[in-house]
């Protein structure tokens, strides 16, 4: 649309200037017109000239209002759009324009048609305006950087490092016997050179003991180097015990400590790295690579929020669980499995604070949250072999009777993965704690569920068979539910 209106409006521009600077040669073809055989001039009739003149003044007059006119529509038309985004929106002089013909108009319905997408109104404080740009900033970065593996890994320990609070973070591969900086995260004012000499040392302990260390803030280095200042963690990249770098934090900015929540999400970072790595190097499908770098993102997203680690994986093993004592095909139940992995990397644009917040959200807060199902969907809609996890991905939120998100669907529109999804998120929704209130014992969280099927909200008849389930596994408490699924 944009390519077809830069053209129509070169169109016009080319009109007008080729038609004024045509006036002149008309005027000389017509005076040539005028010299007889033997080249004498012609003598022009008074009325003559001023009829010649007129029509020169008029064609003049109207190119020089042709075009200042348009291009009057297009600052208008883009000082408009600036106020939208930085100020607030002119509704009145952006529908004027929606109802001009031609390429002005259209560009302002698109600039209307997106400015409605993320639900700006004039009544909106700036920051939550702020907060919206920046959730689809975020996403946008993703979905730049998504066929570019060493681009992605430098996300998942950008958003690593801002979710356990430290001041820097590295990640190491080691190929040969020698060790490669993959991503660096904190002084952009070294160079990869130095940060790997501060390294060095802690990377050669890593390759000779292959475990996980941490080093408190209350010991001092084992150099002078000042990139490297405790508390450090560092964690070995290892999958099917091999062993592929060292993904690394210091620094911690919060409580100058890395807790023991904070080492176990290091932990899991690192299998997933480990995973992503093992694919790069031996794995023709590039999409598979890929997805296990986004889940390593989506383990990163969610430990931004202390309510919600290990959410994702908590759900993903009940909806197998589900689905496997439903008796759903293999395929089916993988499917399950990695879309639960991805179901809220959506999430990655949103701020800390919305996402703890205990009072009540605002409406342009619930829009941000709401919209993490459509980030998500388009995140993964790059990877062509995953394709299939985009419905369970955006429709996880959707309810049977039509009042769920992003596109109000309803009965038979709902598939059974994403039904099945959708009760396992909910659960474990209800069983943690959030910011705003406790987490539920299972009677309560029976209830809740209890009560969405009778509301008509969830499917009766998968919610049922999960009960069968708890009661054939006699698991009391439910724990056995998400046994190891830290």
């Amino acid at each position: 649309m944009a390519a077809k209106n830069s053209k129509s409006l070169l169109r016009k521009f080319s009109i007008i200037f080729v038609g004024i600077a045509l006036i002149p040669f008309i005027i000389l073809f017509y005076l040539h017109s005028l010299y007889d055989e033997s080249h004498r001039f012609i003598q022009i009739l008074d009325a003559h000239f001023s009829l010649i003149l007129a029509i020169i003044g008029a064609i003049s007059i109207l190119g020089f209002f042709g075009m200042r006119l348009t291009i009057k529509k297009i600052v208008l038309l883009t000082e408009t759009v600036k106020k939208s985004v930085l100020d607030k929106i002119d509704e009145k002089t952006m529908l004027e324009l929606a109802e001009e013909e031609g390429e002005i108009g259209e560009l302002a319905k698109s600039f209307i048609h997106a400015l409605k997408r993320v639900d700006i109104k004039e009544q909106q404080p700036k920051e939550t305006k702020e907060m919206i740009y920046d959730v689809l900033k975020k996403a946008s970065e993703i979905l730049t950087v998504v066929n570019n593996y060493d681009n992605l890994s430098r996300l998942v320990l950008e958003t690593a490092v801002d979710a356990l609070g430290a001041k820097q973070g590295a990640l190491f591969s080691a190929d040969d016997g020698r060790y490669i900086l993959k991503a660096w995260v904190g002084n952009d004012d070294v160079t990869s050179e130095q940060v790997m000499n501060a390294a060095q040392v802690y990377l050669d302990k890593m390759r000779r003991e292959n475990k996980f260390f941490l080093i408190p803030a209350k010991e001092k280095g084992k150099q002078s180097d000042k990139l490297f200042i405790p508390p450090l963690v560092f964690s070995p990249l290892v999958y099917n015990e091999k062993f592929f770098g060292v993904l690394c934090f210091y620094g911690n900015s919060y409580w100058n400590e890395f807790s023991n929540e904070h080492m176990a999400i290091v932990l899991n970072l690192s299998h997933q790295l480990a995973v992503s790595f093992e694919n790069a190097k031996i794995n023709k499908n590039t999409d598979q690579t890929y997805f296990e770098t986004l889940a390593a993102l989506a383990l990163a997203v969610e430990a931004r929020d202390p309510y919600s680690r290990g959410h994702s994986t908590r759900v993903g093993k009940c909806a197998v669980k589900i689905a496997t004592f439903i008796g759903l095909p293999e395929k089916d139940i993988k499917t399950l499995r990695d879309a639960s992995m991805l179901h809220d990397i959506g999430k990655i644009g949103i701020r800390f604070g919305v996402l703890t917040k205990q009072g009540k959200l605002s409406a342009e807060e619930r829009y941000v949250i709401r919209n993490h199902t459509v980030i998500g969907e388009s995140i993964v809609l790059r990877l062509k072999t995953y394709k299939h996890l985009l419905d369970p991905i955006r429709h996880h939120h959707e309810q049977l009777d039509g009042s769920g998100y992003p596109d109000g669907l309803k009965n038979g529109e709902i598939s059974l993965i994403t039904r099945i999804l959708a009760i396992a998120d909910l659960f474990d929704t209800f069983m943690e704690n959030r910011s705003y209130r406790s987490g539920m014992d299972f009677t309560d969280a029976k209830k809740e569920l209890d009560y969405l099927v009778e509301a008509g909200k969830i499917d009766k008849d998968i919610l049922r068979s999960f009960y069968h389930m708890i009661d054939k596994e006699n698991t009391g408490k439910i724990s056995g539910i998400f046994a190891n699924a830290q």
